[in-house]
């Protein structure tokens, strides 16, 4: 039998948690799903601050956001979730956000964990009573809440450095770590490694723009309606990275773009992402489909067999 979820987290939208499209962005619902995935955590006996202190980190490997609806400032946020499933191995969870004043949803995640040394060296086992704690608390996800068009069973695309090179993929400038970035140790802060695919844009004209203008006048933003990352590393401070992105997916209405991020100390693979989005009209404040003169240029680095 299934248990209901726990709430978990109450707080407002701030000033500052607002984009250039004018909601909510995205760092600040994942923010708010990490939180709530922690307290859970502890909630389950793995007493997190502990661990910590012993160089081990409860450590988020594979993130899962569905957004459903724009929040604006102002907006009250309750977050509720459960456990999905445990194992020694992984703990998988699911939290919801949603506007308590108009009771809607807001955004859905599916949050898998291990237990790692800092540096990602090691995996480590969560102990039995925890296993058994979370088994016991194991909730279904509800009707509304499993992915749209991303397949979570299947593993992202782990492309090498050399063939992002040979197939010319648009990409960012190199940029270093900066120590604000990163822990004590001078390690990047695994907590912001979903992020990594929007920082450091370069201004190459095959980059994404996040508010278009169209020929009509229109103002178009790039709003994602999914996204997926999963982490297989973490640079150092100084160390240089680089994000390499390709359109998989290109429908009247949707696009599918995939992001690799590498190290370029040794040229190895730091997170894949992939984002599902949409053209939104930011004065009608729906979406619309994608415009002939976007879509031409999307078309120039369409690569389906990327996905």
């Amino acid at each position: 039998m299934s248990n209901p979820l726990v709430e978990l987290l109450r707080n407002h939208v701030l000033a500052d948690e607002i984009d250039e499209l004018g909601h909510l962005s995205v760092p600040f619902y994942e923010s708010r799903a990490l939180i709530a995935s922690r307290l859970l955590a502890n909630e389950l006996g793995c007493h997190l601050s502990a661990q910590s202190a012993d160089g081990t980190e409860f450590t988020l490997v594979d993130s899962y956001l569905k957004n459903v609806r724009e929040q604006f400032l102002d907006a009250p946020l309750v977050v509720r979730g459960g456990v999905l499933k445990a194992s020694a191995e992984r703990l998988s969870i699911y939290q919801e956000i949603f506007n308590s004043e108009q009771d809607v949803l807001a955004a859905a995640f599916i949050h898998k964990f291990e237990l790692r040394r800092r540096d990602m060296s090691e995996q480590l086992p969560f102990g039995d009573e925890v296993v058994q704690r979370a088994t016991d608390a194991v909730v279904d996800i509800p009707e509304y809440g499993p992915p749209r068009s991303i397949d979570l069973n299947k593993p992202p695309n782990r492309l090498s450095f050399g063939t992002a090179r040979l197939l010319e993929l648009p990409c960012t400038q190199p940029r270093s770590i900066e120590a604000e970035e990163c822990d004590e140790t001078g390690l990047f802060l695994r907590e912001q490694f979903a992020s990594l695919p929007y920082r450091g844009f370069s201004d190459d004209e095959q980059t994404m723009e996040w508010v278009y203008e169209t020929k009509d006048g229109r103002r178009l933003g790039i709003a994602d309606l999914e996204s997926r990352n999963v982490l297989y590393g973490l640079p150092r401070e100084g160390d240089q990275i680089q994000v390499f992105s390709a359109n998989v997916k290109l429908e009247r209405k949707v696009l599918q773009r995939s992001h690799w991020i590498f190290n370029l100390r040794d040229e190895s693979l730091i997170s894949a992402a992939m984002t599902v989005s949409i053209p939104l009209d930011l004065d009608a404040r729906k979406s619309v489909a994608i415009p002939p003169e976007m879509r031409e240029k999307l078309a120039q680095q369409f690569h389906p067999d990327l996905l």
